[in-house]
């Protein structure tokens, strides 16, 4: 009983950390191709190309688009569709290799909202015990055109 109201709460206060950051204006037009024309995100073209195809999914004219680089690896990028910039992220995103038992294994790699700029991103620390999928949630805002860190902390 104690544990689902800590889930409650805890769900809450996300939600309220997501309304605290709000999107930027949502794209009224049609979604521009993303800029693939050198360094990585040319080596990722396609993934990026096939990701802004599907449309905004965060801070309004936003998309978070992720691709595997190996077992529990992903690579992953924010594409705006109203300019074709694309956003890198500097080092790709690790998860561990966890029981069936791991209580946090529905979680995902990330939380975002297409009504926030708040991006929460989750991973391992391979040096862990290993017993869960994600033991740290890395919290984002996306300002000015990159990611600002707000905070790490460690999951339940």
């Amino acid at each position: 009983m104690l544990a689902l109201l800590f889930t409650l709460l805890a769900t809450a206060a996300r939600a309220d950390e997501f309304r605290a950051h709000p999107a930027e204006a949502r794209l009224t037009r049609r979604a521009v191709a993303p800029d693939v024309s050198s360094g990585r995100a040319h080596r990722y073209r396609t993934v990026l190309r096939e990701e802004a195809r599907e449309g905004a999914n965060f801070n309004g004219h936003y998309r978070v688009a992720s691709w595997g680089c190996g077992t529990n690896c992903i690579e992953w990028a924010i594409l705006d569709l109203k300019t074709g910039r694309v956003w890198l992220a500097p080092k790709p995103a690790e998860s561990c290799w966890a029981p069936d038992g791991d209580e946090g294994a529905g979680r995902d790699w990330f939380t975002f909202r297409l009504w926030s700029s708040l991006l929460y991103l989750h991973t391992c620390d391979p040096s862990t015990d290993g017993r869960k999928t994600f033991t740290t949630r890395s919290v984002y805002v996306w300002t000015r055109g990159t990611l600002q860190l707000l905070r790490t902390e460690a999951l339940p």
